[in-house]
């Protein structure tokens, strides 16, 4: 339609409607804002969002900025104007724009407050504002948690269940807290259904890349509408459906005193687990002690096999460098917050294929030679990643030392 017949149109219904108004009839207008003035001696009604307002007018003058439909109704008939037809390039198309969850975000949706462990190793974490006060739990390297309140040197922080205080000179906050974060954490998407496809495109009929079993959780780059962008193997980027997965920052958390006894616990029975499975499998094997140097652990079999399935699963495609990389970083943090390889391969929420079962099958079944290898010379001491207690794959961003498809710091 012409501009000149549309302004035509738009014309005649306003006169039409005034007309209508100084008969003391009732206008209904279906779009409220398509009048800015009706000026005449009778009742607009306006219907918007499901409500009607009324309002008096004054005099038989219209303004109208773009008529959608009206309806003028009075006791003899009711008369309907149409909504005037839109040339293709009148027509804009509305689209509503998804919210984008990534890392950023998510860290500032999760921790508006943000503060970081700084330390080597563990800080204590006090019941009151006083060194002297009762010990109630623990907050590690790398550990993160929301800022409460603070005084007299001291602040309150939550980390996970624990509540408590911590000195500040023990923390980081504002922009190096959030700076710490980035490095040691990452934007992961955890399964909440038995099984879920990982399509190659952000589309039901697209390829498959293969399936995530229910608690397993991948890599996460952002999560948009539907769907979430994930890290696949091989540094593939894939895509699952966002509305059978949990993504949040992952971040470690501070414990309890209760939590750590449990975890002790648990860590001890996982440990007697996997050697009552090894001594299964493997009965001719014996417990056997690694060369002694400034790095090296001591490491039953069960321990060796637990470390190669572990690197198995998590960089079973990668080179070898790579593999003895992924068993550096347990072994670091073995040596530090877990205090053994059962501990920091069952840490919750820090590897996936341990968390689904994976670990254990290939465990059960024997890992292959290189992973085997890879873990004996880590546990001998042996790192090409230095102190690094962390990996993701290269394209997260993330910067550090790159290995294969790695990148570890």
């Amino acid at each position: 339609m012409s501009i000149g017949m549309r302004k035509q149109k738009i014309a005649f219904a306003a006169a039409f409607m005034a007309a209508a108004i100084c008969a003391g009839q009732t206008v209904y207008a279906k779009d409220a804002s398509s009048l800015e003035e009706l000026k005449a001696g009778s009742e607009k009604v306006m219907e918007s969002g499901g409500m009607t307002e009324k309002v008096r007018a004054g005099a038989a003058d219209i303004i109208d900025r773009e008529v959608v439909s009206v309806e003028v109704k009075s006791t003899e008939e009711t008369v309907d104007v149409d909504e005037p037809e839109e040339s293709a390039e009148d027509v804009q198309p509305q689209e509503d724009v998804p919210e984008v969850l990534n890392s950023e975000s998510a860290l500032q949706k999760e921790y508006p407050d943000l503060v970081m462990a700084n330390v080597n190793n563990s800080v204590n974490v006090r019941s009151m504002a006083d060194e002297e006060s009762e010990l109630i739990g623990k907050l590690y390297k790398g550990c993160a948690g929301s800022m409460l309140e603070q005084k007299e040197g001291f602040t309150k922080v939550r980390s996970g269940e624990l509540e408590g205080w911590v000195k500040n000179d023990y923390l980081l906050f504002d922009d190096a807290a959030k700076d710490l974060a980035k490095e040691v954490g990452r934007l992961s998407a955890t399964v909440e259904t038995e099984t879920l496809r990982i399509r190659k495109e952000a589309d039901e009929s697209s390829g498959v890349y293969g399936l995530l079993a229910r608690g397993e959780d991948v890599e996460a780059i952002e999560e948009l509408g539907d769907w979430v962008k994930v890290q696949c193997e091989g540094g593939k980027e894939g895509y699952i459906s966002s509305q059978y997965v949990r993504v949040e920052f992952d971040l470690d958390e501070g414990e309890t005193i209760e939590e750590i006894k449990a975890r002790e616990a648990a860590e001890k029975e996982a440990k007697e687990k996997a050697e009552k499975e090894a001594a299964k499998h493997k009965p001719a094997r014996t417990t056997e002690t690694t060369k002694t140097n400034a790095g090296a652990v001591t490491a039953a079999t069960d321990d060796v096999t637990l470390l190669a399935a572990l690197i198995q699963s998590e960089a079973g495609s990668e080179c070898y460098e790579g593999q003895l990389a992924v068993g550096a970083v347990v072994v670091n943090r073995a040596r530090g917050r877990y205090g053994s390889i059962a501990g920091a391969v069952y840490a919750p929420g820090q590897f996936g294929p341990a968390a689904t079962g994976k670990v254990a099958a290939v465990a059960a079944m024997g890992p292959n030679p290189v992973a085997i290898q890879a873990a004996k010379e880590a546990l001998s001491g042996v790192t090409n990643v230095g102190g690094a207690t962390h990996f993701r794959n290269i394209r997260s961003g993330y910067s550090g030392i790159v290995i294969g498809n790695h990148v570890f710091w």
